[in-house]
């Protein structure tokens, strides 16, 4: 069931978004609401707690978790950091665990492709799957070490083989490679992928058609 809040006297956008751990951004994206002005009665839509989600015109909810920040977040999604603190109203870089963020999907930048740490990753045979070599890799993250985090999502140099896909609600990776002209085994072996199943919020690996 999809979450609302009803609007009282007095309220306003800031304390509401404050007391549901959410911004101001996400709610006005949500409801799209063109100013912070309410009225009693309204009826808003909340976002839903600990997963990401897309919400009209192309923006994921993304929950903040431990380790967090706005750079971090901002250089995963490619966008920059002055792009998420103001499409979400931010007036701190201060960040709490369970608070979301609203973030602009921007699927493909500077030709770099994201990659999500899956178990048994190495640099070495990402580089090799990718055509490229580690230290490039190392390079543009600016990695110190080899070592890899499950999860963590690394950028690696562009190539016209690849782009990069943000999982919408609905999405299937069927439907996603009819959209693309390729097929889901391929999409599969380009994300090292075990089952077809995904995830909103996900980012995968596109290859071109072969």
């Amino acid at each position: 069931m999809e979450n609302t809040y009803i609007v009282k006297k007095n309220d306003n956008l800031y304390d509401i978004a404050k007391e549901y751990n959410t911004t101001v951004g996400i709610l006005k994206a949500l409801n799209n609401l063109s100013s912070n002005i309410l009225q009693v009665g309204q009826i808003l839509k909340l976002p839903t707690s600990l997963v990401e989600e897309t919400i009209p015109g192309d923006y994921l909810i993304y929950t903040i978790k431990k380790g967090d920040n706005l750079y971090d977040i901002a250089k995963n999604y490619n966008i920059t950091l002055d792009e998420l603190i103001n499409f979400n109203q931010q007036g701190s870089t201060l960040l709490h665990i369970g608070e979301q963020l609203l973030i602009p999907i921007n699927n493909q930048t500077n030709n770099n492709i994201q990659y999500i740490i899956k178990p048994g990753d190495t640099l070495y045979n990402i580089a090799k799957r990718y055509n490229t070599n580690v230290d490039e890799i190392k390079r543009i993250n600016n990695l110190n070490t080899n070592m890899l985090k499950i999860g963590e999502t690394i950028l690696i140099p562009g190539t016209s083989n690849y782009q990069t896909y943000v999982i919408r609600t609905n999405d299937t990776l069927e439907g996603i490679a009819l959209r693309y002209n390729t097929t889901v085994e391929n999409i599969m072996k380009a994300n090292n992928l075990l089952t077809d199943d995904v995830t909103v919020g996900q980012i995968i690996l596109i290859p071109s058609r072969i």
